[in-house]
């Protein structure tokens, strides 16, 4: 009887032992694709396919007018088989890195389709300074079709 415990202990810890081991450094979002055996009973490595986001921008372009009006102009996809809503933040900021103004568009996008953004800050640029500017999603809510 003692014999018996003492070999399923044994199993157990060696199934515990023998789990799965990360190759990644600890906290690091990095997988391995699993190891997949063929028909032919040969192993063959599957990449993990990545994901998409449901949308994203495309194209993206800026005009800093003499006004100081900022306007920036692009192309949002969408990558999903239903219906969108997608809101665009635009935000100019000076040479220094300060924020000058933030705009913001909404866009609707048909499964699979693209739709273009309009975003015009004012007072987001001054012509002559290096500023930057930065474009992306805010918001996107899944849209009723009908």
């Amino acid at each position: 009887m003692i014999l018996l415990m003492a070999l399923i202990i044994a199993i157990s810890v060696l199934l515990i032992l023998s789990g799965p081991v990360s190759n990644g450094p600890v906290g690091s979002n990095a997988q391995n694709a699993p190891a997949v055996v063929s028909a032919a009973g040969v192993h063959a490595m599957i990449p993990a396919q990545a994901m998409l986001p449901a949308a994203e921008i495309v194209s993206k372009s800026v005009t800093c007018q003499v006004t100081g009006l900022l306007e920036m102009t692009g192309t949002v996809k969408n990558n999903v088989a239903h219906p969108l809503s997608v809101s665009v933040r635009g935000t100019g900021y000076d040479s220094n890195g300060d924020e000058m103004g933030t705009g913001y568009d909404s866009v609707d996008i048909d499964p699979y389709g693209t739709g273009t953004y309009r975003i015009n800050v004012i007072d987001g640029c001054q012509l002559g300074d290096s500023g930057t500017y930065d474009v992306r999603i805010s918001q996107i809510t899944w849209r009723y079709a009908g």
